[in-house]
């Protein structure tokens, strides 16, 4: 049996099982699957919870009116799994990844992007309560081979630091099919480990490790390459027999393939979730305002 590769729930609750249950509707001319997995599922490795997933589009592609229709369903969504309050105490986003890998990026590009305000509520606190803005710190940690320090560690330091009710984890994800990369949305109160969609599993960043609730913010940009030849055989109609699947697994294992376009979407999903961070957070504001105070 081929163990088909990915992070998002949607797609294994497509393969079957009675742990998996999930329901569609549209938001706003959004397509929102929900996906509940009642129990750990030890072989993908999902923790049992509710997984949204929403299918954005090509956003890098779309207009500026379709772009904040998606982005404020999206703040929607990552509203609905925060602590009641969260935003007037403080949120930590946490951009996971590596900036200089392209399909890694969106994570750090994502933190550097928004709108940061913990600090305005002390040295303006007349701008923070008049402005609307929620309480907002960020952090990029970068990835262990650049720092020498787990991801789990620098992030715990700034949650105490910060004295923060939450953290928004932001990463890349692996999908099974091409055509999700970069068009979809996971979310998630379950937590995150980072670099699981690449086989790089570092300690994991939930309510455990860092004493507070984590909301997993994940996009696919990256297809498992063993998984995407399966598929492509498969849909073919060709032989999937256990030699096949031998052959695919020796020749794709640990090799990934992302989009062409890789750099413009990365830079572009990158706004996209800063836009639904900020929307979840500052909830006083419109976009419009909010970019008034970021690049």
């Amino acid at each position: 049996m081929f163990a088909i590769r990915t992070d998002l729930a949607s797609e294994l609750a497509e393969n079957g099982g009675s742990d998996y249950s999930s329901e569609t509707n549209v938001i706003d001319g959004v397509e929102v699957t929900s996906v509940t997995l009642a129990r750990d599922d030890r072989q993908s490795g999902r923790r049992a919870g509710v997984y949204l997933t929403a299918d954005i589009g090509r956003i890098w592609e779309c207009g500026r009116e379709e772009f904040e229709r998606a982005a404020a369903v999206t703040a929607k969504l990552i509203s609905g799994v925060m602590p009641a309050g969260a935003e007037r105490k403080c949120v930590l986003a946490v951009g996971l990844g590596n900036s200089a890998i392209t399909s890694d990026s969106i994570g750090p590009r994502a933190a550097a992007k928004m709108l940061i305000t913990r600090h305005i509520s002390r040295s303006d606190p007349a701008l923070y309560s008049r402005s609307g803005f929620g309480c907002l710190a960020a952090l990029a940690p970068g990835v262990l081979g650049q720092t020498g320090m787990e991801s789990s560690d620098l992030v715990l330091g700034a949650v105490k630091s910060c004295g923060a009710a939450c953290v928004i984890a932001i990463d890349a994800l692996a999908s099974r099919r091409i055509s999700r990369l970069g068009t979809t949305v996971q979310i998630t109160d379950t937590g995150i480990s980072p670099g699981s969609g690449v086989y790089n599993s570092r300690r994991g960043l939930d309510k455990q490790t860092l004493g507070v609730p984590v909301i997993a913010v994940g996009v696919p940009t990256v297809v498992d390459a063993a998984t995407l030849a399966f598929d492509l055989l498969e849909n073919a109609g060709g032989s999937v027999d256990a030699e096949a699947v031998r052959q695919i697994g020796e020749a794709g294992g640990r090799m990934f393939v992302s989009p062409k376009e890789s750099d413009v979407m990365a830079e572009k999903i990158s706004r996209f979730l800063a836009d639904s961070v900020d929307l979840a957070v500052h909830r006083g504001m419109t976009l419009a305002e909010m970019q008034e105070y970021t690049a």
